[in-house]
């Protein structure tokens, strides 16, 4: 895919080496909150949303990276993830995956794709589904209650 099909998102510049940043866009008509993280010239951008509980990654502090682990990591549950897969390897959801966006990095600008892919999508996706479902149950027995 080249970058005319893509959205840009950024200058690589505007994320530290080594470091993240959190972005608000629109992607093909959807509003999306996304964290890159930067190595280098590879920048990889994810859907900001843990897939354990469905929280914003930064929700305490903003901050994604661990300062000497450099994995990802959600403030919430304490949950790690690879930068460059966004594979859990730590705390909940172990194994699980984020949401991760095609991106493009040419001519110093960041491009991403609107369409999210990662391993286990359904199973992250029926998971989250099941913890609507439970709440809005919880809700309605409290208001019958």
């Amino acid at each position: 895919m080249s970058a005319e099909s893509l959205t840009r998102l950024c200058a690589v510049s505007d994320i530290a080496d080594n470091g993240s940043a959190e972005f608000d866009i629109e992607l093909g008509g959807v509003r999306r909150f996304l964290l890159a993280v930067r190595d280098g010239d590879e920048v990889f951008v994810y859907l900001d949303y843990c897939p354990h509980m469905g929280y914003p990654m930064g929700f305490v502090n903003m901050r994604f990276l661990g300062t000497y682990s450099k994995k990802i990591h959600c403030a919430v549950h304490g949950g790690h993830f690879m930068p460059r897969d966004g594979v859990c390897v730590g705390g909940p959801p172990s194994g699980d995956y984020l949401g991760r966006f095609e991106t493009r990095v040419e001519n110093g600008d960041v491009y991403v794709g609107e369409d999210l892919t990662w391993p286990g999508r359904d199973a992250v996706l029926a998971k989250r589904q099941a913890l609507i479902d439970a709440y809005l149950a919880q809700q309605k027995a409290r208001e019958h209650g």
